[in-house]
């Protein structure tokens, strides 16, 4: 059977935009380039997001579109949209703030020398804005904004704010689900597990079922007492399950992440009775076989729906010829049973990671652990602490066939915006979150980790901040 000549054309066309105006309409791109800032906030909050909440979220997409404005000759455009950005917030904020990061914004587009005595500015002036300006939802933009910009250190005072409010505002008699959901991943987050109980059990009748399991299922796993959440059902395919149980339980698991190789594993990673790879793109976009090994039992993939829809292509058929499973955590839409006859398991859930979305390698992470294996070690995870994303093998898979995956922002990726794109990932995937996550899991002995991954894992959540900036240096 052939794929379908128009689906595949319309996909490529999909993932190969240039990632600057992916999402975003035309009424937004004229206002943008038109009109005065104030203006801008005016329309948005008007006509497009309608409640503070939105707004907030919304300026997100300012605190990107001003660190890409790069350039000396841009310095008025990126002013421009970070004040945008910061309007987006709310009045509140001191405007000596305003005023600094601006500024601050200017003098490194000027002199990236500079970069590191302004964000000693940020960081000391983020320390004394007032706690109570803002709900815990403004601070956590405020603090996904500052990350954007690359100024970690006071991203994580702005985070930190939030976690605290987030708990405090949970204890309010008409606290909101989503609240009460916040309030719960701040505790796991910093491992108190008492109160994240005791909350569990209070919210019972204000937060779905699902939910709660996902909770419960953590608390259990710190507690290395795992109970599987997902199971058996008329809207899972079984017959992967079974296929996961068999591959899984029981037996020695070796993931291997997307990240630059860091010592010679590929023997270890090939000895493992099962090895799981998240966004696998074939044995011959992976690293030397010393490093990273050459099999592939078990592959991960956020959306499945390109891969669907190219899976008799000569390009996929190199993916799956070995592959005995396919892991989809993210699909919106119900997963098709096999693609080339192996199975497709879509456990959906989501992750009790602090108001952010998990990356691949936690998801598949947590769904190891879950098949109760033997042992589990993990490789290849770097937890953003590179500026490479990948190993160059993979990126150069990704530069030619990155739609296959529905990875569009690194198609076409040029290597002076290497920075600029990884602080943007930093505000999509909150990096502190998903650091913690595996923190958490690896200090309650749930997987082992060769020795750069430790290396990481052994820092506390502020000094792997620290090390971020440091990695990130002048623009």
């Amino acid at each position: 059977m052939k794929p379908d000549t128009r689906a595949l054309k319309k996909l490529k066309r999909k993932y190969s935009k240039n990632p600057d105006d992916r999402g975003v309409a035309l009424v937004k791109r004229l206002l943008l380039s038109y009109s005065p800032g104030w203006f801008v906030v005016w329309v948005l909050r008007k006509y497009f997001v309608k409640t503070d909440y939105k707004a907030a979220r919304e300026s997100i997409k300012f605190f990107q579109l001003s660190n890409r404005s790069y350039g000396a000759d841009k310095i008025h455009q990126a002013q421009r949209l970070l004040m945008i950005a910061l309007r987006l917030l709310g009045a509140r904020l001191p405007q000596s703030y305003v005023s600094l990061l601006r500024s601050a914004l200017a003098g490194t587009l000027k002199d990236p020398t500079t970069r590191n005595s302004l964000s000693n500015s940020i960081l000391s002036a983020t320390k004394e804005v007032p706690v109570e300006i803002f709900d815990a939802s403004n601070w956590y933009q405020l603090s996904r904004g500052l990350f954007s910009l690359g100024y970690f250190r006071a991203a994580w005072v702005a985070r930190e704010n939030s976690l605290d409010l987030s708990i405090s505002e949970s204890l309010a008699s008409d606290a909101s689900a989503t609240t009460l959901q916040r309030g719960i991943e701040a505790h796991l987050e910093r491992c108190n597990f008492y109160e994240a109980d005791a909350a569990i059990r209070h919210s019972t009748s204000r937060i779905s079922t699902d939910r709660i399991s996902e909770f419960g299922e953590y608390l259990s796993m710190m507690q290395c007492s795992i109970q599987r959440t997902f199971q058996y059902s008329k809207t899972m395919n079984n017959e992967a399950l079974r296929v996961f149980d068999n591959l899984v339980c029981g037996k020695t698991v070796a993931i291997v992440g997307l990240g630059l190789p860091t010592g010679e594993f590929g023997v270890e990673i090939d000895s493992a009775d099962v090895v799981m790879r998240p966004k696998f793109v074939g044995t011959e976009n992976l690293p030397d076989p010393k490093f990273h090994g050459t099999r592939c039992d078990v592959a991960q993939y956020n959306s499945i729906s390109p891969i669907a829809i190219v899976s008799s292509e000569s390009q996929t058929k190199k993916f799956l010829d070995f592959i005995k499973l396919i892991i989809t955590t993210t699909e919106s839409v119900i997963s098709p049973p096999t693609i080339r006859d192996v199975p497709v398991l879509n456990p959906k859930f989501e992750l009790p990671t602090y108001r952010s979305t998990a990356v691949s390698g936690m998801r598949l992470l947590r769904i190891a652990i879950l098949g109760k294996p033997i042992s589990l070690k993990i490789y290849g995870y770097d937890f953003y602490t590179k500026i490479e994303m990948y190993d160059e093998n993979i990126m150069k898979f990704y530069q030619r066939d990155g739609w296959m995956l529905g990875d569009w922002f690194l198609v076409g990726q040029k290597d002076y915006m290497r920075k600029f794109w990884t602080v943007n990932q930093f505000s999509a995937h909150d990096p502190v979150s998903n650091f913690c996550f595996a923190q958490n899991l690896y200090k309650a002995g749930l997987f082992e980790i060769e020795p750069y991954g430790m290396s990481i894992l052994e820092l506390t959540p502020y000094q792997y901040v620290e090390r971020l900036e440091e990695m990130m240096g002048d623009w």
